[in-house]
């Protein structure tokens, strides 16, 4: 088996760890967020919207090109900030905040579910349920995770 097709398992312990962390860089996303669609609202001003992955166009005037190398700098923090998220085993399903973590409930595989202002969490839905399928965790869950228990 090859070790990066692993897929981390998390208990409920585990992944209630990490919402203060999550809270923060989902904070810092938004913050990011805002600024880049601000920038990208000035370019559009200007006639040039930003094409993803947000390039500098080399033909577009100077003050053009300042901005769009301002968004693809924003545009990169939020990646790298997504790509650390997802480096921990955190499924990331929405960049304003929302994200899974695998889990097992009674010998199934799970989703523990987190949006962003959540203090802990609290919900767990089936792989194929997404969000609209989210419940209160149920009182004998035992969540188990690949590493503490």
């Amino acid at each position: 088996m090859d070790p990066l097709e692993h897929v981390r398992v998390f208990s409920l312990r585990e992944a209630n760890a990490l919402v203060p962390r999550l809270q923060e860089q989902f904070e810092h996303i938004r913050e990011l967020r805002s600024e880049l669609l601000a920038v990208e609202g000035q370019l559009a001003s200007l006639g040039h919207a930003s094409g993803e992955p947000h390039e500098v166009d080399p033909r577009a005037p100077a003050a053009v090109q300042r901005l769009q190398r301002v968004a693809k700098d924003l545009f990169g923090q939020i990646v790298g900030i997504l790509g650390e998220v997802a480096e921990l085993g955190i499924e990331v399903k929405a960049a304003d905040g929302l994200a899974d973590f695998r889990s097992r409930l009674h010998g199934r595989t799970v989703y523990l579910c987190w949006r962003f202002g959540e203090q802990a969490i609290d919900y767990y839905h089936e792989l194929q349920g997404g969000f609209a399928g989210r419940r209160p965790l149920p009182l004998d869950g035992d969540f188990v995770g690949d590493l503490l228990q």
